[in-house]
């Protein structure tokens, strides 16, 4: 029975987790639904629906998109990632969007932060009660208080 056969009984598994080993070098795009684990090069986006690993050999170069970003090696780049972890031997440089970020003593972060927005939410048009007519909804602006009049 041939490799190539029907009835091989080899099946594939999504749920296994991609390795760009030491010494590899990928350029371009990547978009994986399982984890994956750098110890290589990686230049260019990578699209992970799990978590993106950089060991200490490993390097990424370009923007990240991942739920979980772990780096013990180098990325530069635009990191987004719900939960991001630096560890010792980690540098990370670029901006970084996530609501949780650590960094293990010794790792290291040049860049800036922000958070994920909780929800976007953008109302245009409200109906008018009185004649149903429907128009754009107009925020009121703030008052200033006496202090901040005299100096505005």
């Amino acid at each position: 029975m041939g490799i190539f056969s029907k009835n091989s009984g080899t099946k594939s598994r999504s749920a296994a987790a991609t390795l760009i080993a030491k010494g590899c070098a990928i350029s371009g795009k990547l978009k994986l639904e399982s984890d994956i684990q750098v110890d290589g090069i990686v230049d260019g986006q990578v699209n992970v629906e799990g978590s993106l690993v950089v060991a200490e050999s490993g390097r990424v170069k370009g923007e990240i998109f991942a739920k979980q970003l772990i780096v013990n090696g180098i990325v530069e780049g635009n990191c987004h990632a719900e939960h991001i972890q630096i560890l010792a031997n980690g540098r990370v440089k670029g901006k970084v969007w996530s609501n949780n970020l650590s960094i293990e003593p010794g790792g290291k972060f040049f860049g800036e932060t922000a958070e994920f927005p909780d929800h976007e939410v953008v109302n245009l048009k409200t109906k008018e009660p009185s004649n149903g007519n429907t128009a754009l909804k107009q925020a009121k602006k703030p008052e200033l208080n006496s202090e901040a009049k005299k100096t505005a």
